[in-house]
This record gives C-alpha cells, structure tokens and sequence, in this order.
C-alpha cells in the first residue's frame, strides 16, 4: 500500500453480514465494538476469549468452531481478522486479503495495514457521540495515547448532551423555518449553559431549560 492516506469514514454497519476471524482478545475488543453498532456477526476460530464465550452465551453472535477456511467470506460485507502472528497465519491473512479484494468485500487484518482496504481509528466513545483518532497504521499506540487524553477531557455527560441536542435538532428543524434561521437557533443552543448544566448533573434544570427553549422555538415566526 506504500505511502497510501485513507480517506476517514463514518460507516453503517447495523445488520450488515460481517465475518471476524480469530477469538482472542483482539477479536473480543472488535467483536464489543461490532454489536454496539448492531452488526449481525459470524465468528471462525477453534476457541473463544473468555469475554467472547459470554457473549456468545448471551446469542450475540454465531459461532463456526474451527479455523478460518477459504470461502468464509461469502456473503460478508465486510471482515475482520485477528489471528495469533506467524508464518502459517500470515498466508491465511493473505489469502484472505486477495480474496476480499477480488470480491469488493471490505477486509481489516489486525496489525497489518498491507492487508486492509480500511483501518480501524482509536475511538473516544460517549453514546452518540465519538471521537475517532486515525494516523493510517503508522502508530497505533500514538493513536491510543491521544484517545486516552481526550477521554479524560470528553466524559460521559458528553453522551447525554449529543442524545439531547439530536432531539432539539428534530423538533426544531420540524417547525421548517428557513435554513438561515435553523442555524441561528442551532448556534444560540449551542453556545448555550446547556452542556455546564449537564455536567453539573443538575437534571432537573436541564429539563426545564428544554423546555423553555422549545416554548421560545415555538414562539418564533
């Protein structure tokens, strides 16, 4: 892949087919990240993590008790792979990789940048909310300490927040005023006390201020 820049994407992926290869804990932390979003998984691997067994006990995902073989794939829209290094695993990644490509299936190899046609970023996630830190493969663990640092500057109540200005957004933007005064709203909303009345947890006063900023809203010409 050379000096190849990916281009970022958000993706869909709920309900997609998706094939993961592999059951340790590289496969668990993808296998996690995978059904937050609620994609409809098929796992190969001889064995299972132990965080990966309680999901499977929970009907998370399928299960196909053996190593990955040829043809696997079919059907995925996209796989992941996260099998133990070596000689033997690097021929799976391979093959694997080529067979993706010939299909137009989308292919993460864990650790191997020269086989993916995409990268996985290091994500801050609050809910609705993520932040995604890529460096194209270069530094993974650059990648790590930059999402570290954010974690501890986005907590949690930024997923409150995100959830509640996705509902204003809704409301305002069904009162189909022009676009100049949506913005106008959405930037006074904004630049608003919401967020410090949030992390505050002053719950009660954020439920009035929703209120009174939709009476506002309503009131607007």
């Amino acid at each position: 892949m050379g000096n190849m820049r990916y281009y970022p994407i958000n993706l869909n992926i709920y309900n997609r087919k998706v094939l993961v290869v592999g059951g340790g804990n590289i496969a668990s932390r993808k296998v996690e990240r995978l059904l937050e979003r609620g994609a409809d998984i098929t796992l190969v691997s001889p064995e299972l993590s132990p965080r990966l067994s309680e999901l499977y006990k929970s009907f998370r995902f399928k299960w196909i008790k053996r190593t990955y073989n040829p043809g696997d794939e079919k059907g995925a829209f996209a796989v992941f792979c996260a099998i133990s290094p070596g000689k033997k695993s690097l021929k799976v990644e391979e093959g694997l990789f080529k067979r993706c490509i010939k299909k137009n299936i989308l292919i993460n190899v864990a650790d191997k940048p020269e086989f993916c046609t995409f990268t996985l970023p290091a994500l801050v996630s609050r809910g609705e909310f993520d932040i995604a830190v890529f460096t194209s493969g270069s530094s993974p663990r650059l990648a790590r300490k930059i999402r570290e640092d954010l974690e501890k500057i986005y907590g949690e109540e930024y997923g409150i927040y995100v959830k509640i200005l996705g509902f204003l957004r809704k409301e305002i933007k069904a009162k189909k005023f022009p676009q100049g005064k949506n913005q106008e709203i959405f930037r006074e909303l904004v630049d608003s006390d919401l967020f410090d009345i949030l992390r505050n947890k002053n719950f009660s006063e954020a439920s009035l201020f929703i209120s009174n900023f939709l009476k506002r809203v309503s009131s607007y010409v």
